[in-house]
């Protein structure tokens, strides 16, 4: 019995290594949060491409009203740029 407690105890102790640290926050960051827990409000920006999008107004909305934003992008990916090979159109999506 003590040797399985004192196996347990040792496994528990090497895995304890491995664990996450806490994330140490700053207090810039700490009174943008302070901040966000007195609105109450969030955005979802929807459009119909990628290169559609107004990071402009998500920026504006995130961080001057301090609203949650969100950015969905409906596309059926078979058209747009492909930077990195040939395939176009169909091929594409």
């Amino acid at each position: 019995m003590v040797r399985k407690l004192l196996l347990g105890f040792v496994l528990l102790l090497h895995l304890s290594v491995f664990a996450q640290k806490p994330v140490g926050y700053s207090s810039a960051e700490i009174y943008q949060q302070i901040k966000k827990l007195q609105v109450l409000g969030s955005v979802l920006y929807i459009a119909a491409h990628p290169d559609d999008e107004n990071t402009r107004l998500l920026a504006y909305l995130a961080r001057e009203r301090q609203y949650r934003t969100g950015y969905l992008s409906l596309t059926r990916g078979d058209g747009g740029q492909n930077l990195i090979g040939d395939e176009q159109g169909v091929e594409l999506g």
